[in-house]
């Protein structure tokens, strides 16, 4: 029986040893090499390993359940490695911002895949929704530390398309969520997924992140209007304070 947990095991520390990895990469494309086709492909390698082959798990939005359960169970023991995947996501979003986001989360990129003609969610709605996350964080954390279930493993929409198999209802749900992501980018990572409110939080305080160049933006509006994220604001000039 040890030798198959053994193997097991470090296959997990291989897959932690793969997101650092990747976690570092994409912090050198999107802030030094600034290539969004490397990101691209970045982004399409992480789907095929942490996605399909991996079958989604562990991966840091699910590590949260476990991260709460053992804070608050003391007979509960967090493995090692899902610690590390909870934990290196937020160090590298202290550090960089939302790399994992952008080019590391398996989730995020299946969406990215099937965005055809992405429109803008209006500004009103967008603001009501970003309140979701926040909302399932919490209800996760109560459920996971409560005995009730990993509501966020549960009702994963994308682990029945990684695993090509699941309860029929998931395959509706999950279905319905790609088809809502070919028209409005990253509907999931936006409006509902809790590790995106996590690390919303903790790239507030980022050391360094993505910027546009003030030097040469000529404030045209085509980067903010060309985004489907909604993600890229209006550059403001130094100096000069906004007055409603």
């Amino acid at each position: 029986m040890t030798r198959p947990l053994r193997r097991v095991a470090r296959r997990e520390f291989v897959a932690v040893a793969v997101l650092a990895g990747a976690l570092c990469l994409a912090s050198w494309l999107a802030l030094v090499k600034r290539s969004r086709r490397a990101i691209v492909l970045l982004s399409l390698f992480c789907l095929a390993y942490f996605g399909f082959y991996r079958g989604g798990c562990v991966c840091p939005v699910g590590s949260v359940q476990n991260v709460s359960l053992s804070m608050a169970d003391p007979g509960y023991a967090l493995p090692l490695t899902v610690g590390l995947f909870f934990i290196l996501p937020l160090v590298f979003g202290l550090l960089f911002g939302r790399v994992f986001c952008g080019a590391v989360c398996p989730l995020g990129a299946i969406q990215d895949v099937v965005l055809l003609r992405p429109v803008r969610v209006p500004a009103w709605l967008e603001h009501v929704l970003r309140v979701l996350p926040f909302v399932y964080l919490g209800a996760a954390v109560l459920f996971a530390a409560t005995h009730t279930m990993f509501i966020i493993c549960r009702y994963d929409p994308f682990v029945s398309f990684f695993r090509l198999s699941g309860e029929f209802h998931m395959l509706v749900i999950g279905g319905g969520v790609l088809f809502v992501a070919m028209f409005v980018g990253r509907p999931y990572c936006r409006f509902l997924c809790p590790y995106g409110a996590l690390l919303a939080i903790v790239s507030r305080f980022a050391w360094r992140r993505v910027s546009t160049t003030p030097d040469e933006c000529a404030a045209c509006s085509l980067c903010e209007n060309a985004c489907p994220f909604g993600a890229i604001t209006p550059p403001t000039p130094e100096g000069v304070s906004q007055q409603l």
